[in-house]
């Protein structure tokens, strides 16, 4: 039967069951093979569902979806609808004209000048952090940034209003949260073995328990009758542009909880990424140690973090071989077409950033950790989307970003890591996570 519509070539038989069935574990492996057998697109249907996907790792198509019609795309159901069950309706689920109106009323908060006054929680939390080591001891870097990610977040979201009881628990809650969640992203139909058994309905009893947690801190500060110079501030003391009436308890919370995952998983995934590379590469931890030296004083510095180093260099490099988002999801509200190709309307739209970041075409030895390409003048329009792009480009980019550089300075100012692995198992979930990142830290002195 002939179809009116011209996908990109097909995956299909032998090629497509192994798709199918190694794609749920090893996703990676699977999308970059098939783009290596037929090109930058590719169309698949997936058999049990009979739902149609395009997998796209080029630039313009990319571009197209996230910023040109970004209109005549929603997030899937697998965020929207999954997520969205265990996180409300915050910027990272929602849709449409409510989505839109949560963008603009917290946009604000996230700009640089805001995010400029939260470097001093930032540095107290991370030198409590760094007093821990103990040199020439084994450390997993990997469970020892999500601690650290996790802190920052709390406080910069609640300054002195969580205590560490507090974020403990809340950390041990979201972690569960996201692991039975990430289930069923991954496995949709494991779902129905999930329910069976209860385990979602626990699941779902768990994020309450969360939310409960964080409409407590809400209720306290307001009750404290305080003004702080923190995240929940700004959230509470914004208002809708249309009815100047501030969020509701339900929204508030919504967000802060969306804040706390979104804000500490891939920043934690990350600078393991970011260090993993550092300790494979010496001459580049050379290069930064000189200039953390040569910046003296200002090194540390909200205008310093945040402005071209090879601090950034090196973070932006590690994000691009390794981007935590390592691809984006969209569904077609309606048919559309571009270029030669044409879909129908539900049609579901995946971007792989990471074969995005290694594609070929786009980048000289696309393998190579090189942190100088990014000194380019060109860079801007490189085929670079670690946070998205368009009107959902990630809120908490410029936040971050300091966060990031601020802990690498502050750890290669006074130590090295010695990584015991020379290869990084990585796990593709909802974010792309090392395994885990072992080593040994060692005093710059000794």
């Amino acid at each position: 039967m002939n179809t009116p519509f011209n996908y990109p070539p097909e995956i299909k038989g032998r090629r497509k069951i192994y798709s199918l069935l190694k794609g749920l574990n090893h996703p990676l492996e699977v999308i970059s093979g098939n783009h290596q057998s037929v090109g930058d697109n590719y169309y698949i249907k997936a058999s049990f569902t009979n739902k149609n996907f395009i997998f796209s790792q080029d630039k313009e198509f990319i571009e197209y979806i996230l910023k040109q019609n970004h209109k005549n795309y929603y997030k899937s159901e697998i965020q929207s609808i999954t997520l969205g069950k265990y996180l409300g309706k915050g910027l990272l689920t929602n849709n449409g004209k409510d989505w839109l109106k949560q963008r603009r009323l917290i946009q604000p908060g996230f700009n640089k000048t805001k995010i400029v006054n939260l470097v001093s929680i930032m540095k107290e939390e991370i030198d409590k952090a760094f007093q821990s080591f103990k040199p020439g001891k084994e450390i997993d870097l990997y469970h020892f940034f999500h601690k650290l990610a996790f802190n920052i977040v709390a406080k910069t979201l609640f300054s002195s209003d969580v205590d560490e009881n507090t974020v403990n628990e809340l950390s041990k809650i979201i972690t569960e949260v996201q692991e039975v969640s990430t289930k069923e992203v991954r496995l949709p139909f494991y779902s129905k073995i999930l329910n069976i058994f209860g385990i979602i309905d626990k699941n779902i009893k768990k994020s309450k328990r969360s939310k409960a947690i964080i409409q407590g801190i809400l209720d306290k500060r307001r009750n404290s009758g305080e003004s702080k110079n923190d995240l929940l501030d700004m959230l509470i003391q914004t208002r809708y542009e249309d009815t100047q009436l501030p969020m509701s308890d339900q929204q508030l919370v919504d967000e802060m909880l969306i804040l706390f995952i979104a804000g500490h998983e891939t920043t934690a995934n990350a600078l393991s990424f970011i260090f993993f590379e550092i300790s494979q590469n010496p001459k580049a931890e050379e290069k930064l140690k000189k200039e953390i030296e040569d910046e003296a004083e200002m090194v540390f510095t909200s205008e310093n973090l945040m402005k071209k180093s090879f601090t950034i260099n090196i973070i932006k490099e590690a994000m691009r071989l390794h981007s935590p988002a390592w691809a984006i999801d969209r569904e077609a509200l309606e048919d559309d077409s571009f270029q030669e190709y044409s879909w129908p309307k539900g049609t579901m739209i995946i971007l792989y950033i990471s074969g995005l970041h290694r594609n070929p075409k786009y980048w000289e030895r696309p393998d190579s950790f090189i942190p100088e390409r990014f000194d380019d003048e060109n860079a801007k329009n490189f085929a670079y989307y670690p946070f998205g792009a368009g009107p959902r480009l990630c809120i908490g980019e410029h936040f971050a970003m300091m966060e990031m550089a601020l802990i690498v300075r502050k750890f290669y100012k006074d130590f090295t890591f010695i990584s015991y692995q020379k290869k990084l198992d990585k796990k593709a979930l909802v974010t792309l996570r090392p395994i885990s990142l072992k080593g040994k830290i060692n005093n710059n002195l000794t």
